[in-house]
């Protein structure tokens, strides 16, 4: 399969444009960005952010959700995985921000939105960003699929945190979070079933109210 190319380098109008929807850097430049499709987001995700504030040197957390899988996931509609994030990371009060960047970033029609190009972006509109790319230890068997995967590892250092039934030997980091999911938990709402204790409070009520992920 082709590899698909890199989209054209944004222009100055577009960059102003981009830059009103991410946050200024602070002190040194170290931002944690924990990407994912949040469908929904759990407490496994807040956990695992808290996780890595508390062992990495990073001045802020930028939460960013996908707008379009790469693997051709079906998600809920953005805007309401993107409110859900800003309702579940509320915890973390101001150090953590939620950009809806990915649904903004220029694509030709149908392609989805890739790591490595949103890595270039917030390179692009944040000069001297010092990226630490934050994910579950389940995406490391996926990693040679990624578009660009040892670009990616160029744009930015990854921290793999330890996901339960994951290889976790050689992580750095040792944490034992949940065995959360949000397929799992997309499931048990599907069902009927109880899913509190999975979610944020607000988050449930969310779903609830909107009727996502029931059949």
């Amino acid at each position: 399969m082709t590899e698909p190319s890199p989209p054209p380098p944004l222009t100055d109008e577009q960059l102003s444009e981009l830059s009103k929807l991410v946050p200024p850097l602070r002190h040194l430049g170290r931002v944690g960005l924990l990407g994912g499709s949040f469908n929904p987001p759990h407490i496994g995700h807040l956990l695992m952010a808290a996780a890595v504030y508390a062992t990495e040197e990073i001045d802020h957390l930028w939460v960013i959700p996908t707008a379009d899988h790469a693997f051709g996931k079906k998600l809920a509609p953005f805007v309401e995985r993107a409110r859900m994030c800003h309702v579940a990371f509320r915890h973390l009060a101001g150090g953590a921000a939620v950009l809806d960047l990915e649904a903004r970033l220029p694509r030709a029609p149908g392609t989805p939105s890739y790591t490595v190009d949103t890595l270039r972006a917030l390179h692009a509109i944040r000069p001297g960003i010092k990226p630490v790319w934050i994910a579950g230890s389940d995406i490391i068997a996926d990693l040679p699929r990624w578009k660009e995967p040892q670009e990616v590892q160029r744009l930015c250092r990854l921290v793999i945190v330890p996901r339960r039934g994951y290889p976790a030997d050689g992580l750095r980091l040792q944490v034992d979070l949940p065995l959360l999911s949000s397929t799992e938990i997309r499931d048990l709402i599907a069902e009927g079933k109880d899913v509190s204790g999975m979610v944020d409070y607000q988050v449930l009520r969310f779903i609830e109210e909107r009727g996502l992920y029931r059949r």
